[in-house]
């Protein structure tokens, strides 16, 4: 009997439905005593169907709360902050890279010489500009070992302010850096970069190079330096958020750089390449600038960084 009452209702629902689609209004369904409250059914169905979204938001709420924690504790990521960067940099004036080909390339240059290219956007190639440096002869990743692992507190810096880099490895601190096998060491594709501002390690490794001398006298210098080194695989394409310009020496080994202009810049400029050599100091404003670097096949590159403004 029931059975038959549902299916009897459905019936008149059906005939109710039809008479509404061929324009019997609302006013004129009320005269009759039918049992099909079709503004009901709706409201019956939206409610459905926020209810259904609310119970899969709170399902899926916690899986999406576990991935953005990983994503944003992940060192081997971009870091959060320079999404914001890059949404709120300012568009730069495309008169910066016009007619750029290729680097400026200078020898032997004074302090004199160079003032007029001093705060220019680069790119510079100074040749032969550490030729002097001790860096050259001794930097190399047993020397870099050695003296994190023999000074207090160095790993620890890194935690407090001086940034490690991965670039594409599976390696997420400077430790890790330094306990691999010694096979892997002579294998590993990727740079490994850092800051370097641990107070005494950073006083000992000045003593074997030296901000470049033609740069200005009055110029203001940055109180740390960055370390690079690896094979192969260099830093990916991106833009670099520091409030000065950038000076990079060759201590070992040699590096291709591929610069490219901002965005609103490319219907007017074009991106190049330029090698770099051992001895070389590069001068790039990397803040205007995308930039990535590769290490030739089967060759170990060794770099020291800084800022000057």
């Amino acid at each position: 009997m029931r059975y038959r009452k549902r299916s009897l209702k459905k019936r008149i629902c059906a005939v109710q439905k039809t008479a509404i689609a061929n324009g019997l209004n609302n006013f004129e369904m009320k005269q009759f005593d039918l049992i099909c409250d079709y503004n009901h059914n709706d409201k019956s169905e939206k409610f459905n169907k926020r209810l259904i979204f609310v119970l899969l938001i709170l399902f899926l709420l916690p899986w999406i709360l576990f991935v953005l924690n990983n994503f944003m504790s992940a060192r081997c990521l971009v870091p959060s902050n320079y999404l914001i960067w890059e949404a709120t940099r300012p568009l730069a004036n495309c008169a910066y890279c016009e007619n750029v080909t290729k680097p400026i390339v200078l020898y032997n240059v004074t302090r004199h010489e160079f003032n007029k290219y001093a705060y220019s956007t680069g790119p510079i190639i100074v040749k032969n500009a550490i030729k002097s440096w001790r860096a050259t002869k001794e930097f190399n990743y047993k020397m870099f070992k050695r003296l994190y692992e023999e000074t207090g507190g160095s790993y620890e810096s890194l935690d407090d302010g001086c940034q490690f880099l991965n670039f594409k490895t599976d390696l997420f601190s400077l430790k890790e850096v330094f306990n691999m096998p010694e096979e892997r060491v002579k294998n590993e594709p990727g740079q490994k970069p850092w800051g370097n501002c641990h107070p005494e390690i950073l006083s000992k490794v000045r003593q074997y190079y030296n901000v470049p001398d033609f740069l200005p006298s009055d110029a203001e210098f940055s109180g740390t330096e960055n370390i690079f080194f690896g094979y192969e695989i260099g830093a990916v394409m991106h833009l670099d958020y520091i409030s000065r310009l950038m000076w990079q020496g060759q201590v070992s080994g040699n590096k291709i750089w591929s610069i490219a202009p901002v965005p609103e810049c490319d219907h007017v400029c074009n991106g190049l390449e330029f090698y770099v050599e051992k001895g070389d100091i590069v001068f790039l404003d990397t803040r205007i600038w995308y930039h990535s670097t590769r290490i030739p096949a089967g060759e170990f590159s060794l770099t020291v960084q800084s800022e000057y403004g």
